[in-house]
């Protein structure tokens, strides 16, 4: 059965039209107007205007809107960045090469004395089965066509459950209700919701009785918002790993013991060396991502307060 996370996550991945537009969204849209007015699309007044729409908007589909005459060029947004991409890449990586040779080297019948044709045709069986699994698993967890991110019709018994506030959910609703107060924490942060927004829907997740409650509270915010990004911590986490690996490794070379425990030690922590450096670097490009990005996340913001104080002064300066 599907826990509050799922249930949750599949309501906040609707349509983007619908959903709740960041401050950063807004910030994109003003630039897209002062190009427009900049090459003599807008005049001074209509761009008054839609700047003050910008700031009114709330959804996707509001922005759009202020938009709809203007060059898609102009007006085109990019995808948001996953921020931990650089690390799923190398976790793909390490599911696809590293551990099935780590695998079919431990699977290996003869041990050293193993030929080459019998490690080759081993590694490959492994890396087949690996692989199918891993497809079996990538389709599994697409969303299905059609549903559009909204949730089923509740039961009968999902009602019932719903107002009698069993037992059973006490635990799972609990943890629930701390996810949606971050993903509402984390939207009034991007200036998705206002502070009474956040407010009046903090008040309704103290007093939700299932987990349906909880997932129309965030039904309108997108999928990802209680993401922890990356951060410096992780890095020197996996750097400490790496290093730890490395000594016990040479530990166990220079002692040179001969017990089983020993060379169960020497297989774990090379595997952990083999895997461990490549998590690392996509942590490394994943912060150095979040790092500019909040850098022009800045740098939005900054010209957010200068477009409202002294709107045109500098976009005629740019003509």
């Amino acid at each position: 059965m599907p826990g509050p996370e799922t249930e949750i996550a599949a309501a906040a991945g609707g349509s983007r039209s619908r959903l709740r537009a960041s401050r950063v969204d807004r910030e994109q849209v003003i630039g897209a107007l002062k190009t427009a007015f900049v090459q003599g699309r807008l005049t001074e007044d209509e761009l008054d205007a839609r700047v003050d729409l910008v700031y009114a908007s709330r959804t996707y589909a509001e922005l759009a809107d202020v938009t709809v005459d203007i060059p898609a060029e102009l007006t085109g947004a990019k995808s948001p960045r996953d921020p931990w991409r650089a690390t799923k890449i190398a976790c793909r990586i390490e599911y696809a090469i590293f551990l099935p040779g780590i695998v079919a080297f431990l699977l290996a019948p003869g041990g050293p004395r193993t030929t080459a044709a019998e490690m080759v045709g081993l590694t490959s069986i492994v890396c087949l089965l690996f692989w199918l699994l891993g497809v079996f698993m990538l389709v599994a967890s697409r969303p299905r066509k059609g549903s559009g991110g909204q949730l089923p019709p509740r039961t009968a018994a999902g009602a019932a459950a719903c107002a009698g506030g069993g037992e059973r959910l006490h635990v799972s609703h609990a943890v629930a209700r701390e996810q949606v107060n971050r993903i509402l924490t984390a939207a009034w942060e991007q200036g998705r919701l206002t502070e009474d927004e956040r407010d009046a829907r903090a008040a309704q997740v103290s007093a939700s009785r299932c987990h349906a409650d909880l997932a129309s509270l965030v039904a309108d915010l997108p999928a990802g918002l209680a993401t922890r990004p990356p951060t410096t911590r992780d890095v020197r986490t996996g750097v400490c790993v790496i290093i730890a690996a490395a000594g016990v490794l040479a530990a166990v070379l220079l002692s040179n013991p001969d017990n089983r425990l020993a060379f169960m030690v020497f297989l774990v922590a090379a595997a952990t060396l083999i895997v461990a450096p490549v998590m690392t670097v996509g942590l490394i490009f994943d912060v150095r991502h979040q790092k500019r990005s909040g850098e022009a996340g800045g740098d939005g913001v900054t010209l957010s307060s200068i477009t409202r104080v002294g709107r045109h002064r500098d976009v005629r300066a740019w003509r």
